[in-house]
């Protein structure tokens, strides 16, 4: 199964990510390759490369998807993510945009891929943004893309606003039902 993290950007789905893969060793996180620069904070990793080598990656089909995001950053799910989700016996999970999630679960399937969709309210989200060191401009251009991500909110399975993450853990818990697979 695959679990798929998507909200605005300072919704917290690394932390939250981090946590649930904290409380269940079995959760495994597939990672996105992307030419964002690297956060100096912990947190989930992704595969960063320049963009030439995205573009290469991108020509010789690699990407399952692949979408522009804030600021002409690339962000891709490799074929090969896609490949191991479909292992039954694995828990996967991952953070993705709203257009590649609806994508990843038409391929999928419901059964093999939930999704979740994190909110909080704006000021909320821009505190959290400016926590993490982002400039002025680039929160601009982050909180321009929240209207249409919150569009698509009601295209996934489970909504849960991210105020407290222990109890947004707790209600994600008991959605996807985790204790399952421990």
């Amino acid at each position: 199964m695959l679990i798929l993290m998507i909200g605005p950007s300072g919704v917290g789905k690394n932390s939250v990510i981090d946590l649930l893969k904290s409380r269940h060793k079995n959760l495994e996180f597939l990672p996105s390759v992307t030419t964002r620069e690297k956060r100096n904070a912990p947190g989930s990793t992704h595969i960063h490369v320049t963009k030439k080598k995205f573009l290469e990656m991108q020509k010789r089909g690699e990407f399952f998807e692949c979408e522009n995001v804030h600021a002409n950053y690339l962000y891709g799910t490799l074929n090969s993510s896609l490949e191991k989700a479909k292992d039954d016996k694995k828990v996967f999970i991952k953070d993705i945009d709203v257009k590649g999630a609806i994508k990843v679960q038409q391929f999928l399937g419901r059964e093999k891929c939930k999704t979740i969709f994190l909110d909080a309210p704006d000021e909320v989200l821009k505190e959290r943004l400016k926590k993490r060191g982002e400039s002025e401009d680039m929160i601009a251009i982050r909180m321009k893309r929240y209207d249409m991500e919150r569009r698509f909110k009601n295209e996934f399975d489970f909504c849960v606003e991210n105020i407290d993450i222990v109890e947004t853990i707790r209600k994600i818990e008991k959605f996807v039902n985790l204790k399952r697979f421990d």
